[in-house]
């Protein structure tokens, strides 16, 4: 009888020590760093579907800031009129690929040996190219690009997709690239700023998200669908900002800068917003703003002398940036934000203006700067690479309404 309890007792022991070891494996699993990347992740990509506009002609960018060096990240999300195999199938067959990048001059599938496609590219870029393998893993939800030599490389670009509840699809990626192994010119341009990796990761990543919608929504067309009307402002200051200001934006306006473009009918830029939560509250942010003085913040703005005007301070801005041009006279509109248009210089025309909302707490606010830059006037540089590629008229807009928002932020914790 003693001998039987015993074993008994002993049984429970080991029963007991056994759940509390399967417990303890099972809490380590949940709380370990790779699960919680992941629990990130799928939050911030419900947050991006979530904050998405419905319109379909804006699209959804986030920018994590701070960045880590030689790894900066994108997300972004769009919607498109294309079902999730269409997609994917544009991600997973080369073939699509000299339609869905213009500039390409190949994409070679290479034998894989079992393992995933390997794909050996090369880019033709004014002034040089690019060119590297990557491979292409095929995931139940989407596709992962993993570019592992050449330009670029280490580095991933993970396409999700899912179905949209209007029709279509929600197409996200998750970008993450080394930018600076790439060309001499993007080098020099990223060192103007601390912000230079991730504004040229926004700009390559919206590049990739638009081209792929676009060869889906056409899969058979020969060209690459690009738009061939000639760049134009909107009669309307687009994007709207309040999709940025909403509370289904709070997880994303916490990882960094969150951004919306929008697009014309005819498919070129109509305005980028960008938005950055700022440790101040919003009566101080807004007086601070519609100062032009505070523009000394955007990088490569290197001179502003401040003017009069009947709407408010206007400027004269010359830049100190190099390969353009971007010197021009702001002029002050009327209205109840700050807003400002380019009355002369050669962006004439260019959009610059301000959304400032209060905070959750009101000691916060969030500040939106909304951009039509004209930046296919400002050389030849500009000019030639817009002309190569059309999605860089709103991808290069994008970079530069980032690195102008994050040099807001930083300047506004410096003593002023």
């Amino acid at each position: 009888m003693a001998g039987a309890l015993k074993r008994s007792r002993a049984a429970a022991v080991v029963t007991t020590l056994g759940a509390l070891v399967a417990t303890a494996a099972t809490l380590a699993a949940a709380f370990s760093p790779a699960a919680r990347a992941a629990d990130d992740d799928a939050a911030v990509a419900a947050a991006l579907v979530a904050a998405l506009p419905p319109d379909g002609a804006t699209d959804l960018m986030l920018i994590d800031q701070p960045s880590t060096p030689d790894a900066p990240h994108v997300r972004g999300a769009a919607r498109v009129a294309a079902t999730p195999a269409a997609i994917k199938n544009v991600l997973l067959d080369p073939a699509h690929y000299r339609a869905l990048i213009p500039s390409l001059l190949r994409a070679d599938l290479e034998r894989s040996n079992g393992g995933p496609p390997i794909v050996d590219w090369e880019l033709e870029v004014p002034l040089f190219n690019l060119s590297g393998r990557m491979a292409l893993r095929n995931r139940p939800d989407g596709v992962t690009i993993e570019l592992f030599e050449g330009d670029f490389a280490p580095g991933r670009l993970a396409f999700t997709v899912t179905p949209s509840a209007g029709g279509g699809a929600i197409l996200m990626v998750d970008a993450v690239l080394d930018v600076k192994r790439s060309s001499w010119l993007l080098r020099r341009i990223i060192k103007r700023s601390p912000a230079g990796e991730p504004a040229a990761l926004a700009a390559a990543t919206y590049v990739a998200l638009r081209a792929v919608a676009l060869r889906a929504e056409h899969p058979h067309d020969r060209y690459a669908r690009r738009s061939g009307a000639p760049p134009a402002a909107p009669a309307d200051w687009l994007p709207d900002p309040r999709p940025l200001m909403a509370n289904a934006a709070a997880l994303l306006r916490a990882r960094g800068v969150v951004a919306l473009v929008a697009r014309t009918p005819v498919d070129r830029l109509a305005g980028v917003v960008a938005a950055v939560s700022l440790q101040a509250p919003a009566p101080a942010v807004a007086a601070r703003l519609r100062d032009p003085g505070a523009w000394h913040a955007f990088p490569g703005w290197g001179t502003i002398h401040v003017r009069p005007g009947p709407n408010g301070p206007g400027a004269e801005v010359e830049d100190d940036l190099p390969l353009v041009d971007c010197d021009a006279t702001w002029t002050a509109l009327a209205g109840p934000e700050p807003r400002w248009v380019a009355t002369a210089g050669a962006t004439r025309g260019a959009r610059l203006g301000w959304s400032i909302h209060a905070g959750a707490a009101g000691a916060s606010s969030i500040a939106a700067l909304t951009l039509y830059p004209r930046l296919e006037a400002t050389g030849s540089i500009a000019r030639r690479f817009i002309a190569a590629e059309p999605l860089l008229e709103e991808g290069l807009a994008l970079a530069l309404a980032f690195v102008d928002v994050a040099g807001t932020r930083a300047a506004w914790v410096t003593p002023h």
